[in-house]
């Protein structure tokens, strides 16, 4: 039962907000210094791996052809040879290692670490009304 008497009892007080400056109070909070560690070991590894990864050159891949493997996967993801002319593809990467069609032609790319020897890694561009519309890897047996 509800009276209308006011109750004698004190009111809790209210919990007080977090301020800003408290989520980044990194004294005695363990949970927070975890966070920055691996954070911090996050972007130091992604800044690593960028330095180190290996850039697409034109020079590079037609005077070093048995490094290809190490550039290939930044030439198919930055989009270079897309809507790209055939003159202009051989101009950027050099005479063809193999011409399966008119459409279709071939670069090798050297010898990449493999499990598989059957198998060489090569460089697929696919052309349709005269420029590239599909570049990829795929597996050539011989």
């Amino acid at each position: 039962m509800i009276s209308d008497k006011p109750s004698l009892e004190k009111p809790t007080p209210r919990k007080k907000p977090k301020q800003l400056k408290d989520y980044f109070d990194f004294r005695n909070n363990q949970v927070n210094q975890i966070g920055l560690i691996l954070f911090s070991a996050f972007i130091i590894s992604t800044s690593i791996h960028f330095f180190f990864e290996e850039r697409f050159t034109e020079k590079q891949w037609q005077t070093q052809p048995m490094t290809r493997h190490k550039i290939v996967d930044d030439l198919i993801d930055s989009r270079v040879l897309l809507n790209k002319s055939k003159p202009n593809v051989i101009k950027r990467l050099g005479q063809p290692s193999y011409i399966l069609t008119k459409d279709i032609i071939l670069y090798e790319l050297g010898l990449a670490p493999q499990f598989n020897s059957d198998q060489v890694e090569h460089l697929y561009i696919e052309f349709s009304n005269e420029k590239v519309s599909k570049v990829s890897l795929t597996l050539y047996d011989y």
